[in-house]
């Protein structure tokens, strides 16, 4: 039997691929088991291509981050020691285990997020720092998403990603000879009749199957080039696609995205010769602080656009290099001499970015750590940037960066970003403090770009390491949502349906519930709803033949008791009660199941019992009185793990969780060998 692993931050990502390769192999015969609290393994025997294969998938999720010693080792150890260095790393890891040796296959990132503005690099760090390792990087993303009204739930205007984005992936692996690409998948609202504008999409440029091919045959051991190259050319139709609605006058449009694949140009001197637009951030009057406006306008009249007028970087080709040095040395007399200098050499085009970076307290603008890793896969790591930054500075941060630099690099993820990414970096920005006050700066950070792009990698030129321990060294929450989603969405699956499973680092994308043999379901969910005193559960599980009408048990995990919110078990019947007064997104039929349709009625919360939950750990468990007494729950699931799964007792407040208990104990015998006992 062969042996994968999928290491994922959650079990529901973990399980999404164990699902695709399911999928995909089509077994004759499926077994699906714990064979630790914390690991759900799926035993596989099919034919794939005249071969016959039988795999055991191990699925293992919650990683070492945030702080956390999870696991004997880390996953991400091999990818690090072959120059991943950014604080981004992927929503999951594959695996293949031959003999004491564990080997990395490949990387997927999930992202069911609006593609727009910066969030659309978001997650370009990971593809960045993980494709140059070597090791095959996914992005699969979900095409299209709304951005709704936070209070009227209606749908706003489709929004989409810059074609510099997905472009981006496609030129990385070329200059690295990796396969680094994303994956476009239909979403559940893409609909071509309900938005015009999606009618001139190919949908032949969605590539669900080619996603599974490529995963099962690169864990076969086979070819996968040609696949590859599938998957290249569609996301070259989704580039196309995206540039087609393109101004010309402040955009690339789609003749020079394909003139830069087709030929293999340079993006750099493809924008020095073609570029009919320069460089100009949408920055507010209120957003500027110091001289950005001036920095603005004088990169504009010296910029060529790169891509996109508005994106926030473009480049000042080389012989307006000294003119830049100088208008900066105008404008910042205190400015390092030599380093303006530097930046006056003519040998090299320069790119130019600004960037915000840090929200008003301090706090580092997420999806900003993103943007230098796209400029690198846009261009080349080679390529000289200048970063900008106009946006707040915390005061250990602002005398960290002067004295310090590799230090606020490891302790931030954004900053990391910057200082390993550009060649200078220039500051003019408030510093928050006790006394606040503006600071302006440049410093030379080739010394550190050159430190962590190449001078600290091991070049093992390996992604194996020794065999990963699937036991954790300790429990956690991921463990408990573990136990719950293996109960609820495997052992009781002929009575159960999954509605959501929200563990730490899920996406909460959506939220289903079956009704009159449809599915319907709420996209883009909030965190709360403070309106109506609402808390977004972990879990939503849909029972069948208990009462009259199904069971919507909505449960809130932690790792301990301690950590419920007071009124917690009020608050999660709320935020469904609020999200049900709304028409869900969408809808599909069921049986035989069709493709989702926009939703057009109500689905009346009436028609459903709500019981509320609160599950966690029994090492963490107050006395239950007092856990009653704060969260206001119907009942506790007080989970302890033992050798390959879970004791679970449960404890109930009223009488329908009570009969709800009753009905989980006949249907999980005590005397079963099913890994999770319940009294």
């Amino acid at each position: 039997m062969d042996l994968y692993r999928i290491h994922g931050d959650n079990i529901v990502e973990c399980e999404r691929i164990a699902n695709i390769i399911i999928a995909e192999t089509r077994p004759a015969k499926i077994c699906c088991t714990l064979t630790s609290p914390s690991t759900i393994t799926f035993i596989l025997n099919f034919n794939y291509e005249n071969q016959i294969y039988e795999w055991q998938l191990d699925l293992l999720p919650g990683f070492n981050k945030s702080g956390r010693h999870r696991w004997q080792d880390n996953i991400f150890n091999p990818l690090r020691e072959n120059g991943s260095f950014l604080d981004e790393t992927p929503d999951a890891i594959i695996t293949q285990v031959i003999g004491n040796t564990e080997t990395i296959l490949f990387a997927i990132e999930f992202c069911s997020a609006l593609q727009a503005g910066n969030q659309a690099w978001q997650r370009s760090g990971r593809a960045f720092s993980t494709g140059r390792t070597q090791c095959p990087y996914i992005y699969i993303v979900d095409f299209v998403k709304y951005e709704l009204d936070s209070k009227t739930r209606k749908r706003k205007a489709l929004r989409f990603p810059n074609p510099a984005v997905p472009y981006s992936y496609i030129n990385f692996s070329r200059t690295t000879g990796n396969f680094v690409a994303q994956v476009y998948v239909r979403a559940e609202e893409f609909d071509k009749l309900q938005e015009p504008i999606l009618r001139t999409f190919d949908e032949n440029n969605f590539a669900e199957k080619e996603l599974s091919i490529y995963l099962v045959r690169k864990m076969c051991g086979l070819d996968t080039s040609a696949i590859e190259q599938i998957i290249f050319n569609k996301n070259l139709g989704v580039v196309s696609y995206l540039a087609s609605s393109s101004n010309a006058r402040s955009n690339f449009v789609e003749s020079d995205w394909n003139n830069l694949y087709t030929n293999n140009q340079d993006i750099i001197d493809y924008s020095i010769n073609n570029s009919t637009f320069p460089f100009r951030k949408k920055i507010t009057t209120k957003g500027h602080h110091g001289k950005s406006a001036d920095v603005q306008n004088i990169v504009e009249k010296i910029s060529k656009g790169l891509a996109s007028k508005d994106l926030p970087f473009g480049i000042i080709p080389s012989q307006n290099r000294p003119f830049l040095a100088q208008s900066l040395e105008h404008l910042y007399p205190d400015f390092d001499k030599n380093i303006l200098s530097q930046i006056a050499n003519t040998n090299k085009d320069l790119i130019f970015c600004m960037l915000k970076g840090f929200k008003p307290g301090g706090d580092d603008n997420r999806p900003d750590r993103g943007l230098l890793p796209l400029i690198s896969m846009l261009s080349s790591v080679d390529t000289e940037i200048m970063t900008y930054i106009y946006g707040p500075v915390l005061e250990n941060n602002y005398n960290m960066l002067i004295s310090h630099p590799k230090k606020l690099a490891h302790a931030n993820g954004l900053w990391k970003s910057i200082l390993s990414l550009s060649d200078y970096v220039a500051l003019d920005v408030p510093i928050l403090s006790a006394c606040p006050r503006d600071a302006s700066i440049l410093l030379n950070t080739k010394a550190l770009k050159t430190y962590y792009s190449g001078a600290n990698i091991q070049n093992t030129h390996t992604l194996s390491a020794p065999v990963f321990p699937s036991i954790p060294l300790e429990y956690h929450e991921d463990d408990v949502d573990t136990g719950i989603h293996f109960l609820f969405a495997h052992l009781l699956s002929d009575c159960c349906f999954e509605g959501m499973c929200n563990p730490p680092g899920g996406d909460w994308s959506g939220f289903s519930i079956i009704h009159c043999n449809s599915e319907a379901r709420w996209l883009s969910l909030p965190r709360v709803s403070t309106d109506i005193a609402g808390k977004r559960p972990d879990h939503i599980l849909e029972l069948f033949g208990i009462f009259d009408k199904p069971v919507l048990l909505s449960i809130e995990s932690k790792e301990r008791s301690i950590d419920l919110e007071p009124d917690v078990g009020t608050r999660l019947i709320n935020y469904i009660r609020s999200l049900m007064n709304f028409v869900p997104n969408v809808t599909r039929q069921l049986n035989p199941i069709q493709w989702w349709s926009r939703g057009i009625y109500q689905i009346p919360f009436s028609d459903y019992y709500s019981v509320s939950a609160a599950a966690y750990l029994r090492s963490c468990a107050q006395n239950n009185a007092v856990v009653f007494d704060n969260s206001h729950c119907d009942m506790l699931f007080i989970m302890e793990p033992h050798a390959n799964g879970w004791d679970i007792e449960i404890i109930t407040q009223t009488n329908e969780a009570a009969i709800l208990k009753e009905f989980l104990l006949s249907k999980i015998p005590q005397n079963t060998a099913a890994c999770i006992t319940l009294h």
